[in-house]
C-alpha cells in the first residue's frame, strides 16, 4: 500500500465518522475544502488533532498553524472542557498525582517528564494552571543561593518556555505567590504575575517576552490568604472575613471589595475549596470540621459579592463509601474536596473528592457517584499541616493546542 493511498483512506475514515451516510464524493469535497475541513477539525479534541498531524502534509500544516491553535483554544475555552486534574495530596507537594475525568476508567493524563531536560537541583512542581497552560517551578543553587526557575508549558503539546530570570526571584523574597493569567477567548498571550511584599508585582508578558515591575498603592495588609485564583480577568485572594482582594491583570490595579453581611464569609481555615470552574469562581467553607452538609458560593461578576449557588449533602455517600465515615480520633469525616467541576450540563456541578485511597466523582444533581482512581495514599487527618491548610493543591488539565 502506498503512502498516498494510506493517507487517503485515513482521511476518509476520520471524515466519514461525521456522517454514517456520507458518500465518497462528499468526503472528497470536505477533504479538498480547507475552510470546511478547518471547521470540522476545530471541533475535535487537541489530543486527537496531534495524532491527525500524521494523516498528510496538508493536515500537518493546517493543524500546526498558529492561527488554528488560537482558534481551537478559544473554542475549547468556551466549552469549559476539563479533561482531568493534577493534584498534590499533601501541602509539601512531595508527589504529583493525576486523575482523568473521562468516562474511560483510569485513562492517564500526560506527565511533566518532558521538563526534565530543563535542569535544576529539584524536580519541577506545579504552581498555577490556567486554561490548558501550566506554570511550573524548580530551583537550582547558584553561589550558595537558591535561584528559582519558572517554566510555562502545555502538557498536551509537550512544549514549554523557560521564563527570563529575575534577580528578585529567590526563595528569600517570595511572599504571596506566583500566578498564571491566561484567557484564550480574549488573547492568545498569557501573563505571569509574581506578587512580592510591599505590594510590588513582577509581570511577565508572553507578547513582549519580558518582565516589568509595578508598585500599587496599598489597600490593606493581605494576611492569612489562600493561594490566588485567576478568574474574570483578575487574580482573586480570599482574605480575612470582611474583605476580598483582586488584582486586575490588564489594568494593573489592586482592588478591595467589602463582603456584605450575608452570606457570612468565614476565616481562611474554614475553607475547603476556592477555585474556578467553567467560568465560575466558587467557594466552599465549613463552619464545623465534621460537616457533611455545606453550601457552594459563587462570586457575582458585577458586584464581586458572594452568593449562594447551591446546598450540598454528602451523607448519602457514606452508604456507598463507608470509609468516608467519621474518624474516631479527629472527629471529622475522612474526605477532601479536590475540585468542583461542571456536571451533566454547564449549569450543574459535580464534586471530585479524595478519601481513603480513592478519588470519587459525585454529581450533585443526579446524586450519582463513580470511582476515578483507587490507589492513593490514605489521608493523614491528624497531621498539623492538614489542620492549618485543609484545601488541596489541585490544578485543572484542559487539552489545548495553545502555544507557549
Amino acid at each position: 500500500m502506498t503512502k498516498k493511498t494510506y493517507s487517503k483512506r485515513r482521511r476518509k475514515a476520520i471524515i466519514g465518522c461525521t456522517s454514517s451516510e456520507s458518500s465518497p464524493a462528499s468526503e472528497e469535497v470536505i477533504a479538498s475544502n480547507e475552510d470546511l475541513l478547518t471547521e470540522i477539525l476545530l471541533r475535535l479534541p487537541a489530543k486527537s488533532l496531534i495524532r491527525f498531524k500524521s494523516v498528510s502534509k496538508n493536515w500537518l500544516h493546517l493543524i500546526s498553524d498558529s492561527h488554528f491553535a488560537v482558534n481551537h483554544s478559544r473554542r475549547i475555552r468556551n466549552s469549559s472542557m476539563i479533561s482531568g486534574l493534577f493534584f498534590y495530596y499533601d501541602y509539601s507537594r512531595s508527589e504529583l498525582h493525576s486523575v482523568s475525568l473521562h468516562d474511560h476508567p483510569y485513562r492517564s493524563l500526560p506527565t511533566l517528564s518532558f521538563l526534565d531536560d530543563v535542569g535544576g537541583d529539584h524536580p519541577f512542581w506545579i504552581r498555577s494552571a490556567c486554561n490548558g497552560l501550566i506554570l511550573c517551578q524548580n530551583y537550582q543553587i547558584v553561589c550558595n543561593r537558591f535561584r528559582k526557575k519558572y517554566v510555562v508549558c502545555n502538557p498536551t503539546t509537550q512544549k514549554f518556555t523557560l521564563l527570563p530570570q529575575l534577580d528578585s526571584l529567590s526563595l528569600l523574597y517570595e511572599s504571596l505567590g506566583v500566578y498564571l493569567a491566561f484567557d484564550p477567548s480574549k488573547s492568545p498571550h498569557y501573563k505571569v504575575v509574581f506578587f512580592r511584599p510591599c505590594y510590588q508585582f513582577d509581570i511577565y508578558s508572553s507578547e513582549t517576552a519580558s518582565w516589568k515591575q509595578i508598585t500599587v498603592s496599598e489597600c490593606e495588609p493581605l494576611r492569612d490568604c489562600l493561594e490566588g485564583v485567576f478568574w474574570n480577568g483578575a487574580i482573586h485572594w480570599l482574605s480575612h472575613e470582611d474583605v476580598h482582594f483582586r488584582f486586575d491583570v490588564d489594568e494593573e490595579k489592586l482592588i478591595k471589595t467589602h463582603n456584605p453581611p450575608s452570606p457570612k464569609i468565614l476565616s481562611v481555615d474554614k475553607t475547603r475549596y476556592f477555585g474556578e470552574c467553567g467560568g465560575h469562581l466558587l467557594l466552599i467553607q465549613m463552619r464545623l470540621r465534621n460537616a457533611m452538609g455545606f453550601k457552594i458560593l459563587e462570586m457575582d461578576r458585577v458586584s464581586f459579592h458572594w452568593i449562594v449557588k447551591c446546598g450540598v449533602n454528602l451523607r448519602p455517600l457514606i452508604s456507598v463509601f463507608p470509609e468516608i465515615d467519621i474518624d474516631a480520633r479527629s472527629r471529622r469525616y475522612k474526605f477532601r474536596v479536590l475540585c468542583v467541576v461542571t456536571g451533566v450540563s454547564e449549569n450543574d456541578f459535580a464534586l471530585v473528592l479524595a478519601t481513603a485511597g480513592k478519588v470519587v466523582y459525585y454529581d450533585l444533581k443526579c446524586k450519582t457517584s463513580r470511582v476515578l482512581l483507587d490507589h492513593l495514599p490514605l489521608l493523614n487527618l491528624h497531621a498539623s499541616i492538614f489542620q492549618r491548610y485543609p484545601c488541596s493543591h489541585t490544578y485543572q488539565f484542559i487539552e489545548s493546542l495553545s502555544p507557549v
